[in-house]
């Protein structure tokens, strides 16, 4: 298979779960991130040229190792995201947004007065403006709380992105040196044998 069409098609797709939406990261991200590893790690292979560690093949580690930790991004996202809301200031500021968002839809008159109207059409599904209300602010909470952590995660990915990408290469470069070494001494094994 073609290296560069695989990593082309895997960033494709990376760029296209990454920004194809506001809100938080999903599970679901997640599971299309894994899928991308294992389809890179299935496919992908090393350089076997015996070029050794030359300027071309290190851009090619670089660029599997990029588009590799660009996809671990799309696993690490909703831990990290689940991490932020939990246990950071920035969590805490996005659930006070959440709050005060619902609260303000709860208590706008000129909601309250569509709560009416859309119950009195029927079109809300519930008995009585005040559960209309209450559901249309426990949307805005949801929304408000997604896009404001999603936002947060994202502006932290780029850390472990880098270590990601920095290990990853770490690791191909050390597998093409050691192959580049292995060879020459099994190449000069396989000639005292063959004497």
């Amino acid at each position: 298979m073609d290296r560069a069409a695989l990593l082309g098609t895997a960033l494709a797709a990376v760029v296209a779960l990454s920004f194809s939406g506001e809100g938080e990261w999903d599970w679901l991200g997640a599971a299309a991130g894994i899928a991308l590893l294992v389809v890179l790690g299935a496919f992908f292979r090393l350089p076997a040229e015996r070029q050794g560690l030359a300027p071309g093949v290190l851009g090619e580690l670089a660029a599997v190792s990029v588009v590799a930790a660009l996809a671990a991004t799309l696993v690490i996202a909703p831990v990290l995201q689940a991490f932020l809301a939990a246990a950071t200031d920035a969590g805490r500021t996005c659930r006070a947004s959440a709050a005060v968002a619902a609260g303000a839809l709860e208590s706008d008159a000129a909601r309250q007065r569509g709560a009416e109207l859309a119950v009195s059409k029927g079109d809300a599904g519930v008995a009585n403006a005040t559960d209309a209300l209450s559901r249309a602010a426990q949307d805005e909470r949801r929304t408000v709380m997604g896009d404001c952590i999603g936002d947060v995660t994202s502006r932290w990915l780029w850390a472990p992105a880098a270590g990601v990408a920095a290990v990853g290469y770490t690791c191909a470069w050390w597998l093409v040196r050691r192959r580049h070494v292995r060879e020459p001494q099994s190449e000069a094994a396989r000639a005292r044998t063959s004497r």
